[in-house]
């Protein structure tokens, strides 16, 4: 599967399911996975997110990974990109993820 193939705006629900159809292991490379992150960011233009803004979703994230992304890290990236398509801020965006990381760590 190609992500190219996606509908780029695909819920998130339903990514994760088409993801999981895919051999484990299954990965993608950087440049396919930008041009998918861009037309969801602005699917109404041809603008693309530069890689300063993908290299900090990245470590905003928490992935290490340099060229070639796992399921888990699209899942990640996407919503990274949802947040900021619907005029969320990276503060707002860092708190989210620390909350969750404090609810994994008092579990």
């Amino acid at each position: 599967m190609r992500l190219s193939e996606l509908d780029p705006l695909i819920p998130l629900t339903e990514l994760r399911e088409e993801l999981l159809k895919l051999p484990k292991g299954y990965s993608f490379y950087e440049e396919e996975l930008v041009d998918f992150l861009s037309r969801r960011r602005w699917p109404e233009s041809h603008r693309r997110i530069d890689r300063t803004t993908f290299w900090r979703w990245r470590n905003d994230n928490g992935i290490e990974h340099q060229k070639v992304f796992s399921r888990l890290d699209i899942l990640k990236l996407c919503q990274i990109c949802d947040h900021y398509r619907v005029d969320g801020t990276r503060n707002e965006y860092l708190a989210i993820m620390k909350k969750k990381k404090e609810v994994v760590l008092n579990k």
